[in-house]
């Protein structure tokens, strides 16, 4: 059942995460990877959040290169990745993530957890995970992801570290080919980059209510609150780039690196001064289409452009059913977006744009959703 996933027939409407008929239970011979910076609150506070987004990028980054053309289903957390592998490919996963371990401490000074799971194990504790496929563009699906089991394998790689983090002491260096952030943060065009996450306490038919309560907020559709707005973005200095650049590499003195110097300067030139040329003005015209701003895996994740009055009818909305015991959630503003890119081509289907919220984003949100959690269960307690 290696090619499990690639068998799955996408859809196309985001609605579609709320029903059951497009999920499928992952096969019980594969296993979930877990990855996350620890201590990620405190380098955020130190202004290191493109560094902690970037690593968190990196982890599908080099899961990519272990799977070959394989596709998998993964998602983007922010300060990390969730990934589903299958057995043929679990030896390799933990290699390419472990020497992304090394390096991330290396170059960044980010400590970065790497945990896995298998899926069987998740199982014998009725603890499901299913995955479905929302086509972003012919070529391109991002992975949908639900059940307890997302949940239970996160606490128990946190809980019992000797038993599920992955360690490799080989000598394999991390291969971040691929891997993009050249372009500045992005300015919002409404007004506010809002950063969400949503967890219903009881079913999907509350992740099926709140997105119909938005299509009121947004009259245009949330797609109009793409923040992959190319319009707006830039692309960083030379120099920045190539300090960038160095980080990704092992060794100031690779063959890849090299390589990656000679691109960033053709490459400036032709985004920055937006030389007319067929095949890039496409590929820019298609960022927002191959961008995971909006995204499921267990928790309803968004990151959107929207107005001042927008953004606080959203936290109105989940304020109140926060307070009728429907979800927890949280939220964090901005005011710019940030890309992350993994370019394997220009061309439609070979590029996916990680978003997420300049300053915090994705983490900062899920603090304050870990704290609405832990507040219930104290309460719960007191009872």
């Amino acid at each position: 059942m290696d090619n499990f996933y690639e068998m799955i027939s996408g859809f196309k409407n985001f609605n579609g995460i709320t029903t059951g008929e497009y999920f499928q239970p992952v096969p019980s011979d594969w296993a979930i990877f877990i990855t996350d910076v620890k201590g990620s609150t405190k380098a955020i506070a130190e202004g290191k959040y493109k560094d902690v987004n970037t690593i968190g990028a990196a982890s599908i980054v080099v899961t990519r290169k272990a799977m070959g053309k394989s596709d998998f289903p993964f998602v983007f957390g922010g300060d990390g990745a969730t990934m589903l592998i299958p057995p043929s490919k679990i030896k390799a996963v933990s290699s390419e993530l472990c020497a992304l371990k090394r390096l991330s401490l290396k170059n960044f000074r980010l400590d970065l957890r790497v945990g896995m799971v298998t899926i069987s194990e998740l199982y014998a504790q009725n603890k499901n995970i299913e995955v479905a496929k929302y086509e972003l563009t012919p070529g391109r699906s991002v992975a949908i992801l639900r059940g307890e089991g997302m949940n239970t394998a996160e606490e128990w790689i946190k809980q019992n570290r000797d038993k599920y983090e992955v360690n490799d002491m080989s000598s394999k260096e991390a291969d971040l080919k691929g891997l993009s952030c050249r372009w500045r943060p992005i300015p919002s065009k409404h007004g506010k980059i809002l950063s969400l996450i949503i967890y219903s306490r009881k079913n999907s038919l509350i992740y099926q209510n709140i997105l119909k309560e938005m299509d009121h907020i947004f009259p245009n559709g949330i797609e109009s609150l793409n923040p992959a707005n190319t319009e707006l973005s830039s692309y960083k200095s030379i120099w920045q780039c190539m300090k960038d650049e160095i980080k990704y590499h092992p060794s100031i003195f690779s063959v890849g690196l090299i390589r990656r110097f000679l691109e960033i300067i053709p490459a400036f030139i032709i985004f920055n001064f937006k030389i007319p040329i067929p095949f890039v003005r496409r590929y820019v015209e298609s960022i927002q289409v191959h961008s995971d701003f909006r995204k499921f895996d267990n928790m309803l994740r968004m990151v959107l452009d929207c107005t001042n009055e927008q953004t606080f009818k959203v936290k109105q909305l989940l304020e109140r059913l926060h307070g009728t015991g429907d979800v927890f959630y949280g939220t964090f503003e901005s005011e710019k977006s940030l890309m992350t890119c993994f370019v394997d081509g220009l061309t439609q289907g070979q590029h996916i744009h990680f978003m997420d919220a300049e300053d915090g984003g994705y983490a900062m949100a899920a603090l304050v959703l870990k704290k609405q959690i832990k507040e219930a269960t104290l309460n719960a307690l007191d009872r």
